[in-house]
C-alpha cells in the first residue's frame, strides 16, 4: 500500500517536471521591431508651391522636395517677431531643417528659415485695401511700392493705443519692415502716425463744427470736435461759437483715415480796420507852380 503510495506521488512530481520543461522551450512572441530613427536632414531652395500644411521647395541636390508642416514647425521670416506658414510666400528662399520620411522627397520640417535680410521703408500711404491687407506706399525717393501685411504683422500707430488697419489711411507717414518677395514687400512691423498739417487763412463760414478757410491755396475745409482748443484775444475760455467770418486763423490739424482734417487748435485774430481814406489823397499831384 505503501508502496503504491510512494509511485503515485513520484509520478506525479515527474509529470510537473516535464510540464515545466515543455512550456520553458515554447518560444515567447516577440516584439515588434522598433523603427530606426529618420535621418536628420537639411535643404536649401525656393518655395514653389504652398499647401494647407506642406510646403514644395526647388532644390539644387534633390529636386523638388516635399516639406511637411506640422504644429511644432517654428518658422523664422525677416522682420517678424512671430511668424507661422502664412508669412511664408511662393518666390522665398528657404532653409528648412528637419527628418527625411522619404530620403530625398518627403521632409518632415522642424524649421523653416525664409533667409534674406531685414529691409526698411520709408514713405507715405497713397491707397489702402484693409480686406486685401494691401496698400500702395510712396517712398521718399518717389518709388511707389505694394505692401502686403498678415495677421502676424504688428501695427504702431502714435497716439493710438491699440491700432486697427482702419485707423490708417491715404497721406499717413509709415516705416515699413520686413522683407521683399517678387514685387511685394511683405511687412512684419508698420510704424505709422497722423499726418499733421498747418493752415493759415481767412475764416469764411462756420458750417456746423466745420470751418471753412480761404487760404492761398484754395477753400479748405477742417472739423473741430471736443478735443480742439481754440484761442482768441480777449477770450480765455474761447469756443468755436467766438469764431466769427473775416477773422484770421492758424489751424494745427491732423489728418483722419478718410482723408479729413480734424483741428487740434484754432489761433484766431479780428481781422485789421481797413484805414479811412484821407480826403484829397486821391487827387493828390504835383504842387501848382505860381
Amino acid at each position: 500500500m505503501r508502496r503504491g503510495m510512494l509511485v503515485l506521488v513520484l509520478l506525479s512530481l515527474l509529470a510537473l517536471v516535464t510540464t515545466g520543461v515543455a512550456g520553458a522551450q515554447e518560444p515567447t512572441p516577440s516584439a515588434p521591431p522598433t523603427p530606426a530613427p529618420a535621418h536628420p536632414a537639411t535643404v536649401r531652395g525656393t518655395v514653389t508651391a504652398i499647401g494647407d500644411k506642406a510646403l514644395t521647395v526647388a532644390t539644387e541636390r534633390f529636386g523638388s522636395v516635399a516639406v511637411q508642416i506640422a504644429e511644432t514647425t517654428r518658422f523664422h521670416v525677416p522682420g517678424f517677431m512671430r511668424a507661422g506658414l502664412g508669412e511664408v510666400r511662393t518666390g522665398d528662399r528657404v532653409l528648412v531643417h528637419g527628418r527625411w520620411v522619404e530620403a530625398g522627397k518627403t521632409l518632415a520640417a522642424n524649421w523653416v528659415i525664409v533667409r534674406g535680410p531685414t529691409q526698411v521703408r520709408h514713405g507715405t500711404i497713397r491707397r489702402i485695401d484693409g480686406a486685401a491687407r494691401r496698400m500702395e506706399v510712396e517712398t521718399r525717393r518717389g518709388e511707389v511700392i505694394s505692401v502686403e501685411w498678415t495677421a502676424n504683422t504688428r501695427l504702431h500707430l502714435t497716439g493710438v493705443i491699440s491700432p486697427t488697419w482702419s485707423d490708417l489711411g491715404a497721406g499717413y507717414p509709415v516705416t515699413v519692415i520686413g522683407h521683399e518677395v517678387k514685387g511685394t514687400f511683405l511687412a512684419g512691423r508698420v510704424v505709422a502716425r497722423r499726418p499733421h498739417r498747418l493752415f493759415r487763412g481767412t475764416l469764411t463760414a462756420v458750417d456746423g463744427t466745420t470751418l471753412v478757410l480761404q487760404t492761398k491755396d484754395g477753400e479748405v475745409r477742417v472739423a473741430t470736435n471736443a478735443q480742439t482748443r481754440f484761442r482768441v484775444p480777449g477770450r480765455p475760455n474761447a469756443s468755436l461759437s467766438d469764431l466769427q467770418p473775416g477773422m484770421r486763423v492758424v489751424v494745427r490739424a491732423v489728418g483722419a483715415p478718410d482723408g479729413t482734417w480734424v483741428a487740434r487748435t484754432v489761433v484766431a485774430r479780428e481781422p485789421q480796420p481797413t484805414a479811412p481814406a484821407t480826403p484829397g489823397a486821391a487827387g493828390k499831384g504835383p504842387r501848382p507852380t505860381r
